[in-house]
């Protein structure tokens, strides 16, 4: 009976597509393949590990964080920060991610450069997730985002920081990582946890103070 299910499912599923491509505009059906696509990401392992644990245990340690990074997917993060005190505030390079970021604490910018655009602000935490190998590609470029974010977090700040196996190093061994940050964990988490069914990580640094 199962696999007559999983036929007439997929049988259902590519009748769909084909009625989509031939009733849809093109356009329509690219927004609604991409809707989809990130309704599966909310739906994440690794997505549903950040949104139950992380955020709150984060949230109930500093008072003012930065979310880098705004999809359809993070919009009611700044208001799960809230739920736990923190003040969250957001910064994204793409201005039509404006409209998902914190009301009111939005900066459009590349993160490499945020310290210019948050000259009067210094934060107790920053996630920095999905981000990695996902715009910010090269090495370069990633060291210069998290130069970016120790110059923004206050000594012994936290940094979250979300990476993917299949799309960058282990970004650990990068030079400011080991000069400017140690590994470390909050109440009850370890340092790196990963997930067996997918390729991401999230690995947890303070900010070490600057001599």
């Amino acid at each position: 009976m199962g696999h007559i299910q999983d036929v007439n499912e997929h049988t259902g599923h590519a009748l769909w597509r084909r009625m989509a491509r031939t009733i849809l505009p093109g356009a329509v059906r690219q927004r609604l393949g991409t809707w989809y696509g990130e309704l599966g990401i909310a739906r994440l392992p690794d997505r549903v590990h950040l949104e139950r644990t992380l955020i709150p245990a984060v949230a109930r340690h500093v008072d003012k964080v930065l979310l880098i990074g705004c999809r359809p997917y993070t919009k009611h993060y700044p208001a799960l920060f809230g739920v736990y005190g923190a003040e969250c505030w957001t910064i994204d390079i793409d201005p039509a991610a404006a409209r998902w970021g914190a009301p009111g604490r939005h900066i459009t910018g590349a993160v490499q450069h945020a310290q210019y655009y948050l000259p009067a602000l210094r934060f107790d935490g920053i996630v920095l997730n999905g981000v990695f190998g996902f715009g910010l590609n090269s090495v370069s470029d990633q060291d210069a985002a998290l130069r970016a974010c120790r110059l923004l977090l206050k000594s012994h700040g936290w940094l979250i920081l979300g990476w993917n196996t299949d799309r960058c190093i282990d970004p650990s061994g990068l030079p400011v990582l080991q000069s400017s940050f140690r590994a470390s964990s909050l109440p009850g988490m370890a340092l790196r946890r990963t997930f067996a069914e997918s390729t991401h990580v999230f690995d947890i640094f303070t900010a070490v103070e600057v001599e």
